[in-house]
């Protein structure tokens, strides 16, 4: 019980001392995140991580910080400093996830993701690795080895290899095309835009013909062999 109060004061206290510093403009207005972290000088690269650490984990897109972060900071820097908020977030999402929040999140994982928690008992470092690397800084992610067997040591350990390469390519994708990934798009046709949206309707549509197809065909061979009365 003492546990559970501790890490809900915890994540409680750091929220609320990111609202006072203003770094939760981070999410919602790059311009004001860039003031805000101009404005705290030496504090800016904690109050990022702690930013990032509590409001990730819990489904804020760990790209809403990445982007204002790349107008403060550095590339080596930004990858640093977004590499230990993902770690961050997910200690925070597997901490409220073992402690505070089992039933909750439960309620909230998809069927599929719960195959993994066998691994994690028995290849628990390789097993965490791989979910890193595959779902990367999901939130579902994180609750989900928070709610499995796997021991603390290697969930940090994991978490911290499978984050590299994935918030290398982000960070690098953000600071160096980013830019010009937008001006690219902006000297666009509008025709340009509706034909890549055709292209995906008409991809979404066959997906789902076919899909609908191979759920008949067994019914259809079923009803091939019932024997004559």
């Amino acid at each position: 019980m003492f546990k559970r109060i501790a890490v809900l004061a915890g994540i409680a206290a750091i929220v609320g001392g990111l609202y006072y510093f203003g770094l939760l403009d981070l999410v919602k207005d790059p311009e004001r995140a860039r003031a805000a972290l101009e404005g705290l000088g030496i504090w800016a690269p904690i109050l990022y991580v702690l930013a990032f650490s509590c409001l990730q984990s819990f489904f804020v897109p760990g790209i809403a910080f990445v982007i204002p972060g790349a107008i403060f900071f550095s590339f080596p820097v930004l990858f640093a400093l977004s590499w230990l908020g993902s770690v961050g977030a997910g200690i925070v999402a597997f901490s409220f996830a073992r402690f505070m929040g089992r039933e909750f999140v439960e309620k909230r994982l998809p069927e599929r993701m719960r195959a993994y928690d066998e691994r994690l008992v028995t290849k628990g470092l390789q097993t965490v690795i791989l979910v890193r690397l595959t779902l990367f800084i999901t939130p579902l992610a994180h609750w989900l080895l928070g709610l499995s067997q796997v021991r603390f040591t290697p969930f940090l350990i994991g978490t911290a290899i499978g984050f590299i390469p994935g918030m290398a390519l982000l960070t690098y994708f953000v600071v160096f095309v980013g830019e010009s990934l937008g001006d690219w798009i902006a000297d666009r046709p509008p025709w340009f835009f509706a034909g890549v949206a055709l292209v995906v309707i008409v991809f979404i549509r066959l997906r789902r013909t076919l899909a609908k197809r191979r759920e008949r065909a067994p019914r259809s061979d079923a009803k091939d062999h019932i024997p004559a009365a």
